[in-house]
């Protein structure tokens, strides 16, 4: 199963990054904030500890990659301008700040990556949404994080949802139905049952629901369904490729 929504998103190559990579159309040269989602030629099987202590080049100025050690989880982490390698080994899947400068980054291979956008405030996040993430509500929580610590208003913020695995290549079990007994979801609209205990899981509508139960706008959620396992030419896939797959960037920051 294979997604796409036009005039929604660009696949570009920009001569200031080395890779091809998606963007939100919207946010195209927006004069606050750079961001992107990334393609196989944005990752590798190092990825993460390639970009350890890098920089992306945007417009002729550098910004420092920022990460945290993704657990699958529902961390949130706030991100004030400290030295960016000190976060690369404390656990949490979801990354926001005020301070510009930065590059808030996210490594996947079918798990969501989803960005944040306040204009009202200036501030961003990003999240890696998986689906024990996703279970966990990673998503709505950095959202309300963001209420708290940047007095975002939801009725302003931005969301924008990446390339991550379709329901049709996503088959789960019965523990994983367990795992959202909690959540804030319903099931029986984020999975479809196929006998014998096996599920297929919209990881996507799931997160989408979540997003909009946390007040934000239809208007305001930008999405681009690509599936990396049903389009491992162009992604990473951990389902499509197995274990030893490699992984792709996914970025967003506030300009300088």
């Amino acid at each position: 199963m294979t997604y796409h929504h036009k005039n929604i998103y660009l696949c570009l190559e920009e001569g200031d990054l080395p890779f091809n990579y998606h963007m939100i159309e919207k946010w195209h040269n927006h004069p606050k904030i750079f961001h992107g989602f990334g393609t196989k030629r944005s990752g590798g099987k190092k990825v993460r500890k390639d970009w350890l202590g890098q920089a992306l080049t945007i417009g002729g100025k550098e910004y420092p990659v920022v990460s945290l050690r993704q657990v699958h989880g529902d961390g949130v982490a706030i991100f004030n301008g400290e030295e960016p390698q000190d976060l690369w080994f404390r656990e949490g899947d979801a990354l926001l700040t005020r301070t510009p400068g930065y590059a808030l980054a996210v490594f996947t291979a079918d798990c969501l990556p989803i960005l944040i956008f306040d204009p009202g405030q200036e501030a961003v996040g990003i999240v890696h949404a998986g689906w024990r993430g996703t279970a966990k509500g990673v998503v709505a929580k950095a959202i309300k994080k963001m209420e708290e610590v940047f007095k975002s208003a939801v009725q302003d913020m931005q969301i924008g949802i990446g390339p991550g695995i379709c329901p049709s290549c996503l088959e789960v079990d019965a523990p994983v139905r367990q795992a959202f007994t909690e959540a804030q979801v319903p099931w029986d609209r984020i999975a479809q049952d196929k006998g014998n205990g096996k599920f297929l899981l919209d990881i996507y509508q799931a997160n989408l629901l979540l997003i909009k139960s946390c007040g934000i706008k239809e208007e305001n959620i930008f999405t681009f369904k690509a599936c990396p396992s049903c389009e491992v030419k162009n992604y990473y896939s951990y389902r499509g490729e197995g274990k030893d797959s490699g992984r792709m960037i996914n970025f967003i920051g506030l300009k300088k």
